[in-house]
């Protein structure tokens, strides 16, 4: 209830501040009429009276994250416009001539349109505008027999947004990863939004992904039951226990730190798969010795860990692994000329990053959370080429 009261704050807040600013600022100047001026927060109103209706911050049930995924797009629709002209033309107003403050107000309703256009091409065509980003690493302790070995890499499939009307899409996303004809299928969490009931149906799909050496997975910070409130814990682990077990039916070879070893002749390299770890509120399960146990000296490693953080918090200092896996950010699910906000909050948030002989690859991940929409951080497969390179 206390998380439900603040996100109905926020989302308030965020909904009438640009009214108020518009309203004060133009509206009671064009129209002295008290029904126009009423007419004017109609479209607020409305929308947070359906903002009630379908209790944001509390809708966590599969058949209803498609009410929340369309209230967000409305609700941004209405809001960033005004948010947008409101940052624009207040900037505009602290100067004193008003041959400026009017540049200032033709470029905040061309920025507030502009914005417009950006989320509705997000919502309609992003979210499902899938691509194939290809990447070739090089290793100098890579073994000989797996110079060229392929990986389709892929993380947050948050599969319970793919619910009524777009349940199509999951088949393209697997009929795209197995036309990679990848030696190894890698999942880097973040299966679900909220539960394992969110997968029911989908089972064929998923038990579809296919190849050589097989379909590594981990769980990430929202495959553990925590944006839902359960009656007891036991019920709470219970689900968890419930989407790892499905993930194993699906074929997939779920590691829960843990490792396996791919064998290529007399060479071999290890994958490495930890629970999530990440900086706090999200869980901090990850346990890298209990997952490297047993792992020879000198061997190749590849670390799949839902959460980029981890890799400088605790892969550079305790591990010589060369290359980690991760995704979690979704790049914000919006970027512009290899910019998004969410640089501001991961410092490796997209793409592939060194320190030393180590490296990470981030995922811009292929789902979308809550929010069904991306632009710029087009939803992606991750194939990346293992090479060689001589020391």
């Amino acid at each position: 209830m206390q998380m439900f009261i603040k996100t109905i704050a926020l989302l308030l807040a965020l909904l009438l501040l640009p009214d108020i600013y518009i309203y004060f600022m133009y509206i009671v100047r064009w129209t002295r009429s008290r029904l126009w001026r009423a007419l004017y927060f109609l479209p607020s109103i409305l929308l947070f009276i359906y903002m009630l209706s379908i209790r944001i911050g509390v809708a966590a049930a599969p058949d209803h994250q498609h009410a929340v995924g369309v209230f967000f797009i409305i609700f941004l629709c209405i809001c960033a416009p005004k948010a947008v002209f409101l940052i624009i033309d207040g900037l505009g107003h602290l100067l004193r001539q008003d041959a400026l403050r009017r540049v200032f107000r033709i470029l905040a309703m061309a920025a507030a349109g502009t914005s417009v256009l950006i989320l509705l091409t997000g919502y309609c065509w992003g979210r499902n505008h899938f691509v194939v980003h290809q990447q070739t690493f090089y290793f100098n302790n890579l073994p000989p027999a797996f110079d060229g070995y392929r990986i389709a890499f892929f993380s947050d499939l948050h599969i319970g947004t793919f619910r009524k009307g777009n349940e199509k899409d999951v088949q393209t996303i697997a009929e795209l990863i197995n036309d990679q004809k990848a030696d190894a299928i890698m999942f880097g969490g973040d299966l679900v939004n909220y539960q394992c009931a969110e997968v029911y149906g989908f089972e064929p799909q998923l038990s579809s992904l296919k190849a050589k050496d097989g379909v590594f997975s981990i769980m990430g910070n929202h495959d553990y039951s925590s944006y839902i409130n359960y009656a007891t814990e036991e019920e709470k682990q219970a689900d968890i226990d419930k989407l790892e077990a499905k993930q194993r039916e699906f074929g997939w070879t779920l590691l829960l730190n843990e490792h396996a070893i791919i064998r290529r002749g007399n060479d071999s390299i290890a994958v490495i798969g930890v629970e999530n770890d990440g900086r706090p509120p999200f869980p901090s399960l990850g346990d890298l010795p209990k997952a490297t146990k047993g792992i020879s000296d000198g061997t190749f490693c590849i670390l799949l860990t839902h959460d980029p953080t981890h890799w400088r918090r605790k892969v550079i200092p305790e591990t010589n692994i060369s290359l980690s896996l991760s995704g979690h950010t979704h790049a914000g699910q919006f970027k512009v000329f290899g910019w998004s906000p969410v640089k501001y909050v991961y410092d490796e948030w997209s793409g592939a990053y060194t320190e030393g002989s180590q490296m990470l690859d981030v995922s811009d991940g292929i789902g979308a959370v809550m929010f069904p929409f991306r632009f710029g951080a087009w939803p992606e497969v991750n194939v990346i080429t293992l090479r060689r390179q001589a020391p």
